[in-house]
C-alpha cells in the first residue's frame, strides 16, 4: 500500500482531534497538499504526532473528518467489517426488549463520517453524505452481507447534504435482496419490524430518511406512559408512531394529522398491525398542513414533532419564531394540567435556543409551563462529549 498523504495542524489545533472531535476546519491546518475530493490523509500535529486518519475534501469548511485514531489504519472492507461489527455488539446490548430496529452508524458521532446505517430487523438502509463514503460503497455493501446476512440492503442517499460534498442526490436503490418477501412492488418497501413490542410498518424506499423516525424511541415510551384517559393529539404524526403509543397507552381519543395522505394511509396499517380498530372513533387521520391546522377541541396530551425548521445558519431566527409561533398554538388548545412534547430537530437550534422560543410561546398562550423531561436522540444516535455538533434532537415534555 502507498503512504497516505499527510496533513499538519497548526499549533494547539490537535487538542480537540486528542478529545476526540471528528473535525478539522481549514483555518487548523498548516499545510495542505494539493488533493483530490475524498482522498484519505495521515493527520499530523504541529510537532509532527501522528493523530490518525481523514477524509478530506477541499470544498467544505470541514476540511477533513476523522475516520480512525488509529494512523496506521488501513482502511479497506476488513475496516467496515471490524467497524460495524463492533458497533452492532455495543449497541444490540442496550435495546430495550422486543426491540429489533436501531441506528447502527451514525456518521461522525461513530467515527463512520457521512455513513448512517439504520437495522430494520433483517433489512439495512444506508445512507452516505460524503465523497469518502461516495468511494467505499461496494467494501459498504458486502461488509454488511458478510457480517449480518440480511434479507434485503437498501440505499437512501438522496439527501441534499451530498450537495455539500459536491456529490449528486441519487434515486433510492435496493442493491440486494434475499428474497421478495418485503414487497412485491419494485418501487415500494415495506418492513415491519418492533420496537418496544409495538409493530410498525416502515416504507424504505419512498418514506422520510431512512423511513421511520428511530430517534424518538424514548419519547415514544414516555408517551405511552403519559397517555392513559387522555385526548391526544399527534401533530407531523407521519406514519403514526406516536399515535400508536399514545393508543396502546390507554388513551381516550387519538387524533394524528399530517400533510401526507400516503404517510396517513401507513399510520393506519400499523394500527391495524398493533389490534387498534379503527371503527370504533376513539382513532381519526386528519390530511391537512399542520401550520394551517385550526381546532375547535382541547387536548389533553399534544405531541408537535415538526421536521427540522433551519438546516443552516442562516434563517435561524425565523425558525425560532416558527416554533415559538407553532407552540403557542399547540398550548391554546391545550387543557389546563396539559402535557405538551415538543420537539426539535433542528441541529442550528440549540437546547437554549428551543427552551427560550418555549418561554415566549408559553407567555404568549397565558401558561406557566414546567419541564417534566427533557430528552434528546436514542442512545443508538451516539452522542459524544467531545462532539456537541453531533447533537441535533431536542424533545421537552411540559406541564401546564
Amino acid at each position: 500500500m502507498s503512504l497516505l498523504p499527510t496533513i499538519k495542524l497548526k499549533k494547539n489545533k490537535d487538542i480537540p482531534i486528542r478529545a476526540g472531535h471528528p473535525w478539522i476546519f481549514s483555518n487548523a491546518i498548516e499545510n495542505c497538499p494539493n488533493l483530490k475530493i475524498g482522498e484519505l490523509v495521515k493527520i499530523l500535529s504541529y510537532e509532527n504526532f501522528e493523530l490518525g486518519i481523514g477524509m478530506f475534501n477541499p470544498n467544505n469548511s470541514i476540511r477533513v473528518r476523522v475516520i480512525s485514531q488509529n494512523p496506521d489504519e488501513i482502511i479497506n472492507q476488513s475496516f467496515f467489517e471490524k467497524r460495524l461489527q463492533n458497533l452492532y455488539e455495543e449497541k444490540a446490548k442496550f435495546l430495550p426488549e422486543n426491540t429489533n430496529a436501531f441506528r447502527l452508524a451514525y456518521a461522525d458521532s461513530d467515527y463512520l463520517p457521512g455513513l448512517i446505517i439504520d437495522k430494520f430487523d433483517e433489512v439495512f438502509v444506508f445512507q452516505i453524505h460524503t465523497a469518502t463514503m461516495d468511494i467505499f460503497r461496494d467494501e459498504i455493501i458486502k461488509s454488511i452481507k458478510k457480517i449480518f446476512n440480511p434479507q434485503a440492503i437498501i440505499e437512501r442517499s438522496d439527501v441534499k447534504a451530498r450537495e455539500i460534498e459536491g456529490l449528486k442526490m441519487l434515486t433510492p436503490k435496493i442493491h440486494y435482496e434475499k428474497t421478495k418477501s418485503i414487497s412485491n412492488n419494485s418501487r415500494e418497501k415495506i418492513v415491519e419490524f418492533q420496537e418496544n413490542g409495538l409493530k410498525f410498518y416502515a416504507d424504505l424506499i419512498n418514506g422520510q430518511k431512512t423511513g421511520f423516525f428511530l430517534d424518538q424511541r424514548e419519547a415514544r415510551k414516555r408517551t405511552f406512559e403519559l397517555a392513559k384517559n387522555k385526548n391526544v393529539l399527534n401533530l407531523f404524526c407521519y406514519t403514526g408512531a406516536f399515535s400508536v403509543y399514545a393508543a396502546k397507552g390507554g388513551a381516550k381519543s387519538v387524533c394524528s394529522i399530517d400533510i401526507s395522505e400516503k404517510a396517513l394511509n401507513l399510520a393506519k396499517e400499523n394500527f391495524k398491525l398493533n389490534n387498534l380498530k379503527l371503527e370504533n372513533g376513539k382513532y381519526e387521520f386528519i390530511k391537512t398542513d399542520v401550520f394551517q391546522f385550526v381546532s375547535s377541541q382541547n387536548f389533553d396530551l399534544i405531541i408537535c414533532d415538526p421536521p427540522a425548521l433551519t438546516k443552516s445558519g442562516t434563517n435561524i431566527k425565523n425558525a425560532l419564531k416558527a416554533y415559538t409561533d407553532l407552540n403557542q398554538k399547540c398550548l391554546e388548545i391545550l387543557n389546563k394540567n396539559g402535557i405538551l412534547i415538543t420537539s426539535s430537530c433542528s441541529g442550528r437550534i440549540t437546547e437554549n435556543d428551543f427552551k427560550h422560543a418555549l418561554k415566549i410561546a408559553g407567555f404568549k398562550a397565558k401558561k406557566d409551563l414546567k419541564i417534566l423531561n427533557v430528552l434528546g436522540a436514542s442512545f443508538d444516535h451516539t452522542e459524544k462529549l467531545s462532539f456537541p455538533e453531533g447533537k441535533y434532537l431536542k424533545t421537552l415534555i411540559l406541564g401546564t
